[in-house]
């Protein structure tokens, strides 16, 4: 693979990024937000967090918005909220009522439920025990939530080279088109038992696809350590590279959730150490064989741009959320990979707010204000 060309690719992409420190960067294009989503019109429908939500910054802002609206959840007040309690609220939501007004005239499928599916890896996983995972947090954003984390720690996006077959019964591993295909009934859930473990697996039984409103995607890291091929020039769809399989896994879903809109969440800026604990570099100068981390996060975009009813949280960007050279150390933990409580409640709200503009909630200023980390502390 032509290394320059696939750094170009990265500096037409990536939001900017002058505030990265250490070391040197590739220069970025300005894109906000606006360029991913579409607006809706507000219907005058609320959400907790939504309609009354002004200021989605930043948990430091949490409770005032609660003092203006009662409904709406602090998350810092139930950031600790356990996964049982997680899936109750969930169940309780779809036996309590099996019809509802639709959440707004942008809500995908028109049940009052927002059903969001999460597929991924270990960054959805991330304080799974103490029940503050990326997913556990969305519970607390919105009402009428159903939320299913089907996460897998160490996954890739791509297919590994060694399968040359793309028939449901020769996936050995939980990638993502293999999670799609499970998803479409292609795959029995219980095939990846040793991966998902006995919740994922019932999780995926329960998952009536034909309800979900967003899926949200997060590959792209083991994927790049791994060595695999970020794109196929000549195959747009080769599941064998991370862009491939995004746009594969997406049309198989969408032929069982035609109405779901999909989010495409790229890997987030990071820092790299060596055995010895020198700083070596970042997402943009480190490579593990073939390109650096940012070229993988671009694909995902890219990705996403090749596929219909998408949205983008380009996280490796610092616009969105201010994750960059200067702040890292306030927003992971110690090995500069994992997103620390503060960095997930701040991603989660990011995430959130796309989907509160994509429904109308909030418009395109606050969509595309950059939330930093300040707010937080």
């Amino acid at each position: 693979m032509n290394r320059i060309k696939n750094i170009s690719k990265v500096l037409g992409l990536i939001l900017s990024v002058s505030v990265l420190s250490a070391c040197t960067s590739p220069g970025v294009d300005n894109k906000d937000v606006s360029g991913t989503i579409t607006p809706a019109s507000n219907d005058g429908s609320s959400i907790a967090g939504a309609a009354t939500d002004a200021d989605t910054s930043g948990e430091g802002a949490s409770n005032e918005d609660a003092a203006s609206n009662s409904e709406t959840t602090d998350v810092a007040d139930s950031d600790n909220v356990s996964e049982k309690g997680s899936d109750q609220s969930a169940s309780a939501a779809t036996d309590a009522t099996i019809y509802r007004d639709p959440i707004s005239n942008q809500e995908p499928v028109k049940d009052g439920y927002l059903n969001i599916v999460f597929l991924g890896d270990e960054q959805f996983l991330t304080g799974e025990a103490e029940g503050n995972t990326i997913p556990d947090l969305m519970t607390n954003r919105f009402d009428y939530t159903n939320i299913y984390n089907l996460a897998i720690k160490d996954t890739t996006g791509a297919i590994p080279r060694s399968q040359t077959s793309t028939k449901p019964s020769d996936y050995k591993e939980p990638n993502f088109t293999a999670m799609a295909h499970v998803l479409a009934g292609d795959i029995k859930a219980d095939t990846f038992s040793s991966y998902l473990g006995t919740d994922g697996v019932a999780a995926c039984n329960k998952i009536d696809v034909k309800t979900v409103d967003y899926y949200v995607i997060g590959y792209g890291y083991h994927d790049y350590y791994n060595g695999i091929e970020s794109t196929n020039e000549n195959n747009p769809e080769d599941e064998h590279t991370l862009h491939g399989a995004i746009v594969t896994g997406i049309k198989t879903l969408q032929e069982v959730s035609p109405n779901a809109q999909f989010i495409v969440c790229s890997p987030y800026y990071c820092r790299f150490f060596d055995e010895n604990g020198k700083d070596i570099g970042d997402a943009f100068s480190v490579t593990k064989g073939l390109n650096t981390l940012a070229v993988y996060a671009n694909e995902t975009v890219l990705a996403a741009d090749q596929c219909t009813n998408t949205l983008k949280l380009p996280a490796i960007s610092g616009t969105l959320f201010d994750l960059n050279g200067h702040t890292y150390t306030q927003y992971l933990e110690s090995d500069g990979l994992t997103m620390n409580l503060k960095g997930r409640r701040i991603y989660t709200d990011a995430l959130a707010r796309l989907i509160k503009y994509h429904l109308g909630f909030i418009g395109e200023e606050e969509a595309n204000t950059t939330i930093t980390i300040a707010d937080y502390n």
